[in-house]
């Protein structure tokens, strides 16, 4: 347990340092970059890391039940790794065969309103693939490093990656404005910190790629469709509803305020996981042999959880305004923007205080609870989407959202505590 505590609280030292490093150089740079480029040109950047957002999703899996199998002693983390790895690479190509054929029908995956010209958008749709791969490259590193109780340096190269990619873009700004410059900035970025990952695990652990047999794929297979449902949904909803939300808004702009809010909200939950985050790997190599002692840990992080939610929705809500004006947005963007923020953070947060509870279910192998727990989201958001029909389409999307993440929160609060409360009282009296 000694351990554990030790592995969390470096964990959480780093996570918040990055978190606050990010929104730091995120509040003093952005702004300048939006005043330079442009709001228009901004969105365009975002929507190019917008493929990306789906590489958890496509991996089917991969990355949970990696961490999930290491915690047992059925065959080698290098076996798991391996069959992993060679999984991926097979929806990496399946993925580049699809990707190709589309372009060869020239099916226009950002749809035909958006206010990009055909050769931008060739750029865009064409780096955004390739970014797609590299994610799902670099999130196999990131599930080793996690199963390796080596969560830490994850959270360092991004903490890394945020930064440099603002401080680039900052710096460009003074030499040019052709699109093409700030759409291949993150790609060769991301480039970089998948070689970083490569390196680190090469040389500080023990993962080696090896041959494998049959047997070993399907087995990571079989544990990989089992998260495949979850993923669905965890992966799914945000990129999908951004995505719509491009389609029906058609303006790079809009997009760009609805980017920022995300960003925003994100950035502070950010704060509130750093608590949660490490403890999928610990709750499944912990669970099966002291399952008393991590429904007490998890209760103690919900706390701690609880605490932070209630002091960064009151900072945001007194401070918020004040520091968005930073963006230097005119009042109506202004007033848009700090408004769906808080929305997102209270939404966003009410997911991020439970998410300790969600971790549990997956280390515990429960994984049709989880499944039908965040099945909630995007059922209740595409009900919500429909009955908000009157409402302005950002604020639609705000309000279906937000509502169905809260609705989650609490169907995973209660499901934890109902399930788990005899052995809470037996902990408490002892």
């Amino acid at each position: 347990m000694k351990n554990i505590t030790k592995y969390l609280t470096k964990n959480f030292l780093v996570s918040t340092s990055k978190t606050l490093t990010v929104s730091l150089v995120t509040l003093l740079l952005l702004p300048l970059i939006i005043k330079r480029l442009g709001l228009e040109l901004y969105g365009i950047i975002s929507l190019t890391l917008l493929f990306s957002g789906v590489s958890s999703l496509i991996d089917l899996g991969l990355s949970k039940a990696v961490i999930l199998l290491s915690g047992e002693n059925k065959t080698s983390e290098n076996r798991i790794v391996s069959s992993a790895l060679y999984i991926n690479l097979f929806i990496i190509g399946v993925l580049s065969v699809v990707f190709i054929l589309l372009q060869i029908f020239s099916v226009d995956l950002l749809g035909s309103d958006i206010n990009i010209d055909k050769t931008n958008r060739f750029i865009v749709i064409n780096t955004g693939f390739l970014l797609l791969i590299l994610m799902l490259l670099n999130n196999l590193c990131r599930t080793i490093l996690e199963a390796k109780y080596k969560i830490h340096i994850v959270n360092l190269s991004l903490a890394i990656y945020t930064p440099l990619l603002y401080v680039i873009i900052f710096v460009l700004s003074f030499f040019t404005k052709q699109i093409v410059v700030y759409v291949l900035t993150p790609l060769v970025l991301t480039l970089l910190m998948f070689i970083f990952n490569i390196t680190y695990l090469k040389y500080n652990t023990t993962i080696r790629i090896v041959k494998v047999a049959k047997s070993d794929i399907k087995y990571v297979l079989k544990k990989s469709f089992a998260f495949l449902n979850i993923g669905l949904i965890n992966s799914l909803v945000m990129p999908t509803m951004r995505y719509v939300f491009v389609l029906l808004a058609a303006d790079v702009g809009l997009y760009a305020i609805f980017d920022l809010s995300f960003k925003i909200a994100m950035l502070t939950n950010s704060f509130i996981l750093a608590l949660s985050t490490p403890m999928f790997a610990v709750f499944s190599k912990e669970i099966q042999v002291n399952s008393k002692k991590m429904i007490h840990v998890a209760y103690k992080i919900f706390y701690l959880s609880l605490a932070m939610y209630i002091i960064i929705n009151v900072a945001y809500y007194f401070l918020g305004n004040y520091f968005l004006t930073f963006l230097s947005l005119d009042p109506d963007n202004l007033d848009l923007l700090y408004n769906i923020t808080f929305l997102l953070i209270i939404s966003l947060g009410s997911v991020a205080l439970v998410e300790i509870f969600y971790r549990y279910f997956l280390g515990n192998n429960q994984l049709i609870n989880a499944f039908l727990l965040k099945l909630i989201v995007p059922i209740m958001g595409i009900i919500l989407f429909f009955v908000f029909n009157h409402v302005e389409l950002i604020y639609r999307f705000i309000y279906a959202y937000g509502t169905s993440l809260v609705i989650s929160a609490i169907a995973i609060a209660l499901s934890f505590m109902i399930a788990n409360k005899r052995k809470k009282t037996v902990i408490i009296c002892l």
